[in-house]
């Protein structure tokens, strides 16, 4: 499946009906007076947040949503039937934006709903506008127009917490080992093509953690595919941010390291002031003297680490304890 986390749409309401001109005629009532019913008013646009979806393609292929116009109203008084309501349903946690960039509603919950656009009035019928000094009236309301918006709809994953490092630092496959997920793991870099969500079960409570593609140097240009993901952090709690021990060697585990932080700091520097446990992933393939010489290296630095093998499950439970702890 393609995961499509925006999406540029149009949104059209129902125009209203026009107000209808009808004069009564009956059997031995002469000169019968205006009867003209009003027109139905057009169908509303609303958006409604799912939580069985999670991701905009659906959007991305079709552009135009348009509701049904109100029914002109008809004679005797008869009103015209009211258009239609269309409601467009979207992922839990999508943000809705207008043509100027305006946030206009952040529908996180299951079942939220959201009016994007009001139907136009129907317009009244001759009948309403009879008087003692117009009895009549050969004129009505047309219906009023409907609204039409453009519409940029930005899906931010509702997670706990956010896997970041540089690809291949092991986060696909620690994602698997403590949660219900299963991203693809491979070898190379970029396996991660989309961010991927597993759920942790902690004794009474659940942990959804989401994997979030790598990022590289240059990110905050538009190099690579991390940048155009960090959106969905924006709404974690906590960070756990992977550094591979797979070189065996200290200093460029620490440059490895400052790489993601340099990035997020020119593109998304709010991100770092939330809580981080930096893990030292790959353990099962270092030598305990490396493992100890790059998590004292690290530790000189001020940087606490816990080493982990998502593989073994080396240490897993230390950090899923200090996680817990985090998120308290």
């Amino acid at each position: 499946m393609k995961f499509v986390d925006v999406a540029k749409i149009k949104i059209v309401s129902g125009n209203g009906g026009a107000g209808a001109v009808s004069f009564r005629r009956e059997k031995y009532v002469p000169m019968g007076g205006p009867d003209g019913g009003r027109g139905g008013d057009g169908g509303d646009v609303y958006f409604r947040a799912k939580t069985s979806l999670q991701t905009l393609m659906d959007l991305h292929f079709k552009r135009v949503y348009k509701a049904q116009n109100g029914t002109a109203g008809g004679r005797r008084n008869c009103s015209g039937p009211r258009g239609s309501d269309i409601t467009i349903d979207i992922p839990c946690g999508t943000q809705i934006y207008d043509d100027e960039d305006v946030l206009l509603a952040d529908l996180c919950e299951d079942e939220q709903v959201f009016l994007i656009a009001k139907g136009g009035r129907g317009g009244a019928g001759n009948d309403a506008f009879a008087t003692s000094v117009n009895r009549a009236p050969r004129y009505a309301q047309p219906g009023l127009p409907g609204e039409e918006k453009f519409i940029r709809l930005e899906l931010k994953l509702l997670a706990d917490v956010g896997l970041i490092g540089l690809p291949n630092a092991g986060k696909s496959t620690l994602l698997k080992a403590v949660t219900n997920a299963s991203p693809k793991i491979a070898s190379y870099p970029f396996t991660t093509l989309f961010p991927n969500l597993g759920v942790l079960k902690f004794i009474d409570r659940e942990i959804i953690i989401a994997d979030i593609p790598g990022l590289i140097e240059g990110a905050s240009e538009g190099v690579g595919l991390g940048h155009d993901f960090l959106r969905h952090i924006s709404r974690t709690k906590a960070l756990i941010h992977l550094v591979s021990g797979e070189s065996g060697d200290a200093q460029e585990c620490l440059d490895n390291y400052k790489v993601i932080v340099s990035e997020l700091t020119k593109s998304f520097p709010e991100i770092l002031t939330h809580p981080t446990i930096v893990a030292l992933t790959k353990a099962d393939i270092m030598f305990p003297d490396q493992n100890e010489t790059i998590t004292e290296f690290f530790n000189s630095q001020g940087i606490e680490v816990v080493s982990i093998s998502a593989v073994t499950g080396h240490q897993i439970d230390i950090l899923i304890q200090k996680l817990v702890e985090l998120l308290k």
